[in-house]
């Protein structure tokens, strides 16, 4: 009866772990990721995709992207603020600086785009590996008898 309570249960964890699935809604430029209604973010992300090694390289390069456009978008926009600041207290303003800057936000949005794009292909091949059906058990039963007595024996 122990045992029949355990394969139960294992059963049912299994079950609902595969249930699980990363939810995806598109908002302007990207992608936002939830799973049982709380938000993710790419390093969440990352500790979930641990099961599938195609899904961990590609959270991996989105959360590189991510990195990269950050930085990037970050230094234009402080290239871009500063002669508005300037501008802004009736002095001269370096407007070259300003190009600069746009330069920098104008390569940030396409790999940030691109870090968008990856996480949600990387979430949704995890998807497709939790919603697969698992490697169905090769349970056996076996009647043996020994000294002991008659058992059933249970192989999986």
């Amino acid at each position: 009866m122990k045992t029949l309570s355990l394969l139960l249960l294992l059963f049912l964890s299994i079950t609902s772990l595969s249930a699980q699935q990363i939810e995806s809604e598109k908002v302007f430029l990207g992608y936002k990721f939830t799973m049982n209604n709380q938000r993710l973010d790419l390093k969440a992300m990352k500790k979930l995709m641990i099961a599938d090694t195609e899904a961990t390289r590609l959270i991996k390069k989105a959360r590189k992207n991510n990195t990269i456009s950050t930085i990037l978008g970050s230094i234009g926009g402080s290239f871009v603020g500063i002669p508005i600041g300037i501008a802004a207290s009736n002095q001269d303003a370096p407007w070259a600086l300003a190009g600069v800057g746009a330069a920098f936000i104008g390569v940030a949005i396409p790999i940030s785009i691109r870090s968008n794009n990856q996480a949600l292909e990387a979430a949704e091949r995890i998807n497709q590996v939790n919603s697969s059906p698992p490697n169905p058990l090769q349970v056996t039963f076996h009647f043996i008898g020994n000294q002991n007595g008659v058992g059933l024996a249970l192989s999986f």
